[in-house]
């Protein structure tokens, strides 16, 4: 029984490893797209398709009923920042290479645990807050703003852990009565209303090869998305939460591929102390039976639970 639960495991860490690597390469055609496509139709066209296997997920599962919310208000709120994450996100990788925004992104385990400690009365003692302050350096370095060639998109891709933070933070103050499938649906319904109504103005004709790739970007987010779900509801969260830094990993050599960006000494050791700050938080977490952080990292942002 332990070797068959251990098998299990495995498959359901590495199905999670592979969602968050689809993310990149979702990231890595929105970079593509982004010089030439508003942002708001990128987002509009990859919603739309994201939510193809999503309707197939939950067809495949009969959990059609369980999609009736308990709080639209919650849903708004969350999508609007949501919007607003992938908007900045979209605009600052197109100006930044994939390793230095998920150097950027990463922060987020950090803001979760101030967040936590500030807006839901969560005990946060020391040894986590020097762990904080460790992954903030850690992106300092990596980033390196002191340098002549600082890139002030890095302040816009700040906004994405932010908001992301903010969101994740409020829904589990005010929204956990939701369900996973009806954050699925309502969120993604969200999103395409509010890339569209910015598309009717800033909308340009694609080209065949390039809605099909923006179309594929959304597909592969929809499919990765439903890999890291699956994973997050059977893997224990001392396995689960650390999966996401393979995307620092993943970018770190996408974008070498394909962009041809080639990470500095500065990105490698402020990647090392964000790594290293972002687990020892987990552990520290889990060692306190605390749930914030590990929590978090959950599929789209919110703590998944067991059926």
């Amino acid at each position: 029984m332990k070797s068959l639960t251990k098998k299990i495991y495995l498959l359901d860490f590495l199905l999670a490893l592979v969602g968050y690597i689809l993310f990149v390469v979702m990231d890595t055609i929105v970079k593509k797209l982004g010089d030439t496509y508003h942002v708001s139709q990128i987002i509009l066209v990859n919603s739309l398709s994201a939510l193809l296997p999503i309707f197939i997920f939950i067809q495949i599962r009969h959990r059609w009923r369980r999609i009736k919310t308990a709080n639209l208000k919650i849903h708004f709120i969350r999508s609007v920042l949501m919007f607003g994450a992938m908007f900045s996100f979209i605009i600052s990788v197109n100006h930044l290479s994939l390793v230095a925004i998920y150097s950027i992104v990463f922060v987020m385990p950090l803001l979760l645990t101030m967040g936590a400690n500030f807006f839901l009365n969560e005990k946060v003692g020391w040894r986590r807050y020097t762990a904080i302050i460790i992954g903030f350096i850690g992106v300092i370095v990596s980033v390196d703003p002191f340098h002549e060639s600082f890139n002030k998109y890095a302040y816009l891709a700040l906004l994405v852990p932010v908001l992301v933070s903010i969101n994740w933070l409020i829904i589990k103050k005010y929204g956990e009565k939701e369900n996973t499938y009806s954050f699925l649906i309502y969120g993604k319904l969200f999103l395409i209303i509010f890339s569209g109504i910015f598309a009717l103005k800033y909308f340009v004709p694609m080209t065949t090869g390039d809605f099909l790739l923006n179309f594929n970007a959304g597909l592969v987010r929809g499919i990765g998305m439903i890999f890291i779900l699956n994973s997050a509801r059977h893997l224990p969260s001392s396995l689960f939460a650390p999966t996401h830094y393979i995307q620092i990993f993943a970018g770190a050599l996408i974008g070498y591929l394909v962009f041809g960006d080639i990470p500095t000494l500065n990105n490698y050791l402020g990647n090392i102390l964000i790594i290293g700050a972002g687990i020892y938080i987990i552990i520290r977490e889990l060692t306190l039976s605390k749930k914030i952080v590990t929590n978090s990292t959950r599929p789209i942002i919110i703590p998944i639970k067991k059926e």
